[in-house]
């Protein structure tokens, strides 16, 4: 998904601009500028690049890791004048109250170039690069968001009675597991996914295509398929050489919401009507009625990534409203206060 700096550079989609090689230097000059630096922490087998709010005094603060979704994307991009971050809100109003984190991908550069790289980073032959492909599932995004958490948790600009995780889409999926009985969470907010899988989401897109296209024997032939598939998985290690099934399996081999049943600590679940791929968020209150501290928001008309469709007077299409601001602010009064707006 391309998240909110992205979309308000629409009016550049015309320009083109030459790919920028920076300087580890040049790096954190631009990213102070905008109120970030770059922390490159290395661990016994990994070493994982994140972008931290600037906290110079180290005062302690409550901080945010924020989880992207998928798409191999820079987590900063560059254009001809302006230099932003992939946090889907904006930051600004953020930075003095709280540490914002967020996780680059792996094998993908820190740092792109908008009108190259804003529908995903490919390297100079054209591709994905190998090292995203690779570490592009389940497990690894979920053991390097808890590298960053158990680093942060040591360090003294962290409030450590106040660490939230915030996840979006894909990153639903891993805020849900990194949460499962963690002590360092104190709360976690999952937005735009389907609280089962993604295989769960397909089947319900072939029922619903079977309602109106009149080939119910040919989609509930394709549900077939898939179910088998979901029931076939058993150790993922399995497929950990081919990486396309490794990623499938990772992602499929478990309900999201069984994750939901483990956390300790209070969950925000939020998503748009108009997102598909939320489709089955409206069950959890059913799914999930013995736990008293995990909460449902729902928008209504809002699309995966928060737009919703605007229209003239006559019924003409104008330009989509664009709302993760407004959502994300009442993500915060919920951290806050407990309290859904």
């Amino acid at each position: 998904m391309i998240y909110l700096h992205v979309f308000m550079k629409r009016q550049m989609f015309s320009l083109f601009f030459l790919f920028l090689t920076l300087s580890i230097f040049s790096q954190s000059k631009e990213l102070k500028e905008i109120g970030f630096e770059k922390i490159v922490l290395k661990t016994k087998s990994d070493t994982i690049f994140f972008i931290k709010s600037i906290n110079d005094e180290k005062i302690k603060k409550p901080t945010i890791i924020f989880l992207q979704g998928s798409l191999p994307l820079p987590i900063i991009f560059k254009d001809k004048d302006d230099i932003f971050t992939l946090f889907p809100f904006k930051t600004d109003e953020y930075l003095t109250k709280y540490n914002l984190i967020l996780i680059a991908r792996k094998g993908i550069p820190l740092i792109g170039d908008f009108e190259k790289d804003a529908q995903g980073y490919k390297n100079a032959q054209g591709e994905v690069p190998f090292e995203y492909i690779k570490h592009d599932n389940h497990t690894y995004r979920t053991q390097q968001a808890r590298e960053v958490l158990n680093f942060i948790y040591t360090e003294e600009w962290v409030d450590k009675k106040n660490i939230y995780v915030v996840g979006h889409s894909e990153g639903y999926e891993i805020a849900a597991s990194l949460a499962e009985k963690n002590t360092k969470i104190k709360k976690v907010v999952c937005l735009s996914a389907d609280p089962f899988n993604r295989a769960v989401e397909e089947v319900a897109k072939y029922r619903l295509e079977s309602y109106v296209s009149l080939n119910d024997s040919i989609r509930q032939k394709q549900i077939y398929a898939i179910t088998q598939n979901f029931l076939n998985i058993e150790n993922i290690d399995n497929y950990k050489n081919d990486y396309d099934l490794y990623n499938w399996a990772s992602y499929d081999e478990k309900l999201t919401f069984e994750s939901f049943k483990k956390i300790k600590v209070p969950v925000l679940v939020v998503y748009g009507t108009d997102d598909f791929k939320s489709f089955h968020s409206h069950l959890l209150p059913f799914l999930l009625k013995e736990k008293k501290d995990f909460f449902v928001k729902a928008y209504p008309d809002y699309d995966h990534n928060f737009f919703k469709k605007q229209f003239d007077n006559e019924g003409n299409p104008l330009e989509d409203s664009y709302n993760w601001d407004e959502v994300f602010r009442d993500c915060v009064h919920w951290l806050e206060t407990g309290s859904v707006k």
